[in-house]
């Protein structure tokens, strides 16, 4: 009984950095999407703008389905493309 108390607080402290991994990566999509929305409210409305937004919806949904380093690439994507990248 010890022995698997052991084993599972070991395991518990291994997975540990992963959780925390997890976080920053979710941290840096709430960054970037905070980035993209300030610079889509003082965007001129064009063809450009328009993508922009698609790709911001992209990237949200990529975020929201843990895929938090494609996610954030995205966000770099339409920050690039409304030129503040």
């Amino acid at each position: 009984m010890k022995l698997s108390l052991a084993a599972l607080s070991l395991a518990t402290l291994a997975l540990m950095p992963v959780a925390h991994a997890a976080e920053a990566r979710l941290t840096d999509c709430i960054a970037m999407q905070k980035q993209v929305a300030a610079a889509l409210d003082t965007a001129q409305p064009s063809d450009t703008t328009e993508q922009a937004r698609a790709l911001a919806n992209g990237a949200r949904t990529l975020c929201a389905s843990q895929r938090y380093a494609q996610g954030v690439g995205q966000y770099s994507r339409v920050l690039h493309l409304l030129g503040h990248g």
